[in-house]
Order: structure tokens, then C-alpha cells, then sequence
């Protein structure tokens, strides 16, 4: 799975927000709002991904454990596939 549009990731006044580039950014023209482990999320579905891989990559950079590090990969890519934009 991957994200379905091309995203920019920047810090704005002290949050991270995402933004549909390019030709993209007519077919999505919202913002989306990341905390820290949900940025990593959502670049690491810049490639084709899954999220046992993205669960993996999460162990190797947070103090987190294997149960929690699966429950937020999971609710994350739910509400991105609520928004339309995961492509499996």
C-alpha cells in the first residue's frame, strides 16, 4: 500500500502538515495535520509499504512496544483509508 497522491511534509508554526503537490493537489486540496510517529507513518507510505514493514521501521526508531507500535500503524492507515488516500 502507498499513498494515492504526492505529498510535501513541512513544519508550519509548530506543526507538521502535509499538502498534495503537483497535478495532485487538484484532486486532493486538504491538509493534513501529523504528530511526530504519524510523520514517519506517512512518509514511509511515500513507497509501497505494509504495515508489518511500517510496524517494523516503527520498533527500530521509537521505545515502543510491538502492540502499540501495530494499534497506531493500524488506526493511522484507517483514517487515511476513510480519506481516500491509500492505494493498496
Amino acid at each position: 500500500m502507498k499513498l494515492k497522491y504526492q505529498f510535501a511534509v513541512r513544519e508550519v508554526g509548530g506543526s507538521v502538515m502535509a499538502v498534495a503537490v503537483g497535478a495532485d493537489s487538484d484532486k486532493f486540496n486538504g491538509l493534513v495535520k501529523l504528530n511526530e510517529v504519524a510523520r514517519s507513518i506517512f512518509e514511509m507510505l511515500a513507497d509501497d509499504v505494509t504495515e508489518e514493514e511500517i510496524v517494523s521501521r516503527l520498533l527500530d526508531e521509537y521505545e515502543v512496544s510491538e502492540e502499540d507500535a501495530a494499534g497506531a500503524v493500524s488506526g493511522f492507515i484507517a483514517k487515511l483509508r476513510s480519506e481516500g488516500l491509500i492505494e493498496d
